[in-house]
């Protein structure tokens, strides 16, 4: 039975109830599944007794670790890494590293978790370092973009790690077998962009990769790439003007919508398109972001995330423990 461990404590609001409303929702979706939570224990025991229609056999298999230290969502990880060492993320990273659970998921602060996690957790061998991978919508399907923000400074070498992650995770979770890979520049042609993209450019067309050269931000949306290579502080500045984006033209188009006097005719049919479109942009439907890299499976969630979103979040955390991503990354930086 695969071991997902969430902290409870972990969001913007409505915490620990989003989480654990998240962990019975994957419980009861997934059998061969069960949850940890780390957090006080006595809120969490009266949010699961609040939660009723849920069957015996599916509570049996939420476990709680009693902690009542959290590392708030904006506290300096710096500041948290030296004196939240009893936090309900350094717990959580510390049974991931002794192999008590398969996985670590939470929405916490980004910072903390990230530093917890890098700091006692071993990476693979041959990777620099470790990167956030972030699952995007396409008018194609989805990409996967990394950096998202773990790494704002990159060398040359840092990149090509990202892509040959990036590869393993597309194949694997995406089912996409010959994933084409993108470096994300201001040009398509060769030579537009700065000394790194520049080096970068080089050493990935020279890799085993599907490398299809540079590619614009206005390719992700498209779908030119499977895969989109950028260093952390150009990818999160992507990842959050493209959450802004699709945020402002749903609701352009539902205000839109109301001013139009014959909108009501139409309503049925215009509300199924609108679900179906507000479903393909919206992030809970993607879980958490992968912190690929590390011997261990670790997901960062976005802050905002609901019961939705985290319940997916341990579904993508469920798919690459059973998908053995890691070990795919491994044998590609061993050669195999």
């Amino acid at each position: 039975m695969i071991k997902i461990l969430v902290d409870s404590m972990g969001g913007d609001k409505n915490v620990p109830q989003m989480n654990v409303d998240g962990a019975l929702q994957a419980l009861l979706e997934f059998k061969d599944l069960k949850v940890i939570l780390t957090g006080p224990k006595d809120i969490i025991e009266k949010r699961i007794k609040e939660n009723i229609i849920y069957p015996k056999n599916v509570v049996e298999r939420l476990e709680i670790v009693d902690v009542k230290e959290f590392v708030d969502m904006n506290e300096q990880p710096s500041k948290a890494l030296r004196n939240k060492k009893n936090s309900t993320i350094a717990i959580g990273i510390k049974m991931l590293k002794d192999g008590l659970v398969d996985a670590f998921v939470s929405a916490g602060n980004s910072g903390a978790v990230a530093g917890f996690a890098l700091t006692n957790l071993s990476k693979i061998k041959g990777i620099d370092r470790p990167a956030i991978s972030t699952v995007l919508p396409t008018l194609k399907g989805r990409c996967v973009m990394l950096d998202a923000g773990a790494n704002v400074d990159c060398k040359p070498k840092q990149l090509l790690d990202f892509a040959y992650m990036g590869d393993a995770y597309c194949r694997s979770i995406m089912c996409n077998e010959n994933p084409k890979v993108g470096l994300l520049t201001i040009g398509h042609e060769e030579g537009k962009g700065n000394l790194l993209i520049n080096e970068s450019y080089e050493i990935l067309k020279n890799s085993k990769l599907n490398f299809i050269g540079n590619i614009e931000g206005k390719d992700i949306p498209w779908g030119e790439a499977d895969v989109v290579v950028c260093d952390g502080f150009v990818g999160n500045i992507v990842l959050k003007f493209g959450e802004g984006v699709a945020s402002m033209l749903l609701k352009s188009i539902k205000d839109t919508l109301k001013k139009h006097p014959l909108t009501f005719v139409a309503l049925p049919f215009v509300w199924n398109a609108m679900r179906k479109l507000k479903k393909r942009f919206d992030f809970t439907e993607y879980g958490g972001a992968p912190l690929l890299g590390l011997e261990k499976v670790c997901l960062i969630c976005h802050g905002r995330s609901n019961d939705k979103a985290i319940k997916n979040a341990i579904k993508t955390a469920k798919q690459l423990v059973e998908k053995n991503v890691n070990a795919m990354i491994t044998k590609y930086f061993n050669g195999e």
